[in-house]
């Protein structure tokens, strides 16, 4: 209902100042907001993560463009974009960082992966996390040395992340790929098949393992996580809700999330420059 002050003022006949507004408004209600570094081909955290964000929370985007080809040599020189691409996030005031990418943060190493993601918190003032820093402290939390990984990938994209994860302390018992080589075609790849090529690799390790860790920020893993949990009776991580738990952390977002394996539906740390300062 909308009322008017009876006293005529101005040129519409009525004071504004005296209107009484009782309507209701859909007006947005974002208390967090998390950025996004993404390859410009990729869709899927986008798409993904706000279905299964907290109510607030909201998700903004900067794309590095990824030169036709999309082969190692062009995800080094995407990297030129990083500051850039950081900044305009910041820009907007977001709460914290990811930088969404599995293997190009595997190309650094573990210790050049932590540095990069120091020297662009040093330069923008705002945390941020790299997919593999994000996926190697979630192994590390849920306790799983061993693993079985899946991934979209030719095998070629498998020697440094297997490199990586040995630098943390974590042994890849095995490492199968799809042998897609290009964004669209790990993003096509429906959660069914991704769950059924997950089984299939895990059937001969499962028994050593301690979980199941599906490599790739545009390869929709998460929308299988919690139904492999449940079938293999051992935690799954992937690349999308490593990189959710920790950026969600960065920014002070605690509450669990059910349904995509029991990684998100703990609850999270909070690593907040608020929480970090006060102790």
């Amino acid at each position: 209902m909308l009322e008017l002050a009876t006293e005529p003022r101005g040129d519409y006949g009525y004071n504004p100042a005296k209107i009484s507004w009782e309507l209701e408004m859909d007006q947005l209600d974002v208390q967090t907001k998390i950025g996004l570094v993404v390859v410009s081909a990729s869709s899927i955290s986008e798409l993904r993560y706000p279905r299964a964000a907290p109510p607030g929370v909201a998700f903004l985007t900067s794309r590095m463009m990824l030169e036709e080809g999309e082969g190692i040599d062009a995800l080094i020189k995407m990297e030129g974009n990083a500051s850039r691409a950081v900044g305009e996030l910041v820009s907007a005031k977001v709460d914290s960082v990811a930088y969404c990418c599995t293997v190009s943060g595997a190309l650094r190493g573990m210790e050049g992966d932590r540095q990069f993601c120091r020297e662009l918190e040093d330069q923008w003032g705002t945390p941020i996390t790299s997919t593999m820093l994000a996926v190697v402290e979630a192994l590390q939390h849920m306790d799983m040395k061993k693993i079985v990984v899946t991934t979209p990938y030719p095998d070629s994209h498998h020697v440094a992340e297997r490199a990586y994860l040995k630098e943390a302390g974590i042994e890849a018992l095995t490492m199968q790929g799809m042998g897609l080589e290009s964004a669209e075609g790990f993003a096509s790849v429906r959660p069914q098949e991704i769950f059924d090529f997950a089984m299939d690799a895990w059937k001969e390790y499962g028994d050593e393992a301690d979980g199941l860790f599906i490599s790739c920020m545009n390869h929709d893993g998460m929308a299988a996580a919690q139904t492999l949990e449940d079938t293999i009776g051992k935690p799954v991580v992937t690349s999308h809700s490593a990189t959710l738990w920790s950026v969600l952390s960065q920014a002070g977002e605690t509450e669990p999330l059910p349904g995509y394996g029991r990684l998100l539906a703990e609850p999270r740390a909070d690593r907040s420059k608020n929480a970090t300062n006060a102790v």
